[in-house]
């Protein structure tokens, strides 16, 4: 594949990821945003210092994810402040990060299943960045180095 062809790709992955109303978040370690008014630089293990301000409250619920193949993700739910938010992983992301293996839908849903603490304290941090809105966690979003599997 050529370098145009390539970013041809990336740019539809792009394209798709907001028509399906994904919030783009860049991974964490070259983040710099503006959360609650306050400029923060959230870089590896570090998370944007909001002890003074109200928090939003995030939750997970216990119930089963699912594969969507229109964008090789798997989806989750979260609760901020009460209400749903999706979330979603790449397949790409459980393959690097968390010993899934290609094209093995079941290995994904497992690789999830296993690795869900982690990736729910990642989409935490996001959406406490994005001000709740719905995250799209790829590869870079988790440090290198911390595989399972």
């Amino acid at each position: 594949m050529t370098a145009r062809e390539t970013q041809d790709c990336k740019e539809a992955g792009r394209e798709a990821d907001a028509a399906a109303g994904w919030t783009a978040v860049r991974p964490r370690e070259y983040h710099i945003e503006v959360v609650r008014g306050r400029p923060v630089l959230a870089g590896p293990g570090s998370m944007p210092d909001i002890s003074n301000e109200a928090t939003m409250e995030i939750r997970f619920p216990a119930g089963a994810p699912a594969y969507r193949d229109s964008n090789l993700t798997v989806v989750f739910s979260a609760l901020v402040d009460g209400e749903p938010v999706p979330c979603a992983i790449s397949v790409e992301a459980l393959e690097d990060h968390f010993g899934a293996r290609s094209e093995d839908l079941e290995g994904w849903m497992r690789a999830f299943n296993a690795g869900r603490p982690r990736i729910e304290a990642v989409a935490r941090e996001h959406l406490q960045i994005s001000n709740g809105t719905p995250v799209l966690l790829k590869s870079g979003h988790f440090p290198p180095g911390n595989s399972a599997g």
